[in-house]
């Protein structure tokens, strides 16, 4: 995957901003994106200006909510999207189905944040 994020000039967490932005889905609120990577939404905020200065991503107000930013693939990043998943798709995990392939994703989130709150560095001294 390293190989191929050089290729397409693109660090791991914009590729991991593009893997959580379906265009099926359409536009996803930039917290609720903040929330899929596990980060602050002013990450997303620098994500977003990135992929947007790309032309892969459009932001939007939400009509409903004038404070809300969306954020949405444009037909480049869907492209883009589209490349990385057929690459992804190569891998030996692809044999799973959808759903255990989200319920491994999912395990694996859960692993990283149990390892990250017992790290010594995240506790708390009491």
């Amino acid at each position: 995957m390293g190989a191929l994020l050089a290729e397409l000039d693109l660090t791991e967490p914009l590729a991991d901003a593009l893997w959580h932005l379906d265009s099926a889905d359409g536009p996803v609120s930039m917290r609720h994106l903040a929330s899929l990577l596990r980060c602050d939404p002013s990450n997303v905020t620098f994500l977003a200006d990135r992929l947007e200065q790309r032309g892969l991503v459009q932001r939007h107000t939400n009509p409903s909510d004038r404070r809300m930013k969306l954020i949405a693939l444009t037909p480049a990043g869907a492209r883009l999207r589209s490349h990385l998943l057929r690459d992804a798709a190569k891998s030996p995990l692809s044999r799973l189905s959808q759903e255990d392939q989200r319920r491994l994703r999912d395990l694996l989130a859960k692993t990283r944040s149990a390892a990250e709150s017992a790290s010594p560095r995240t506790r708390s001294k009491g």
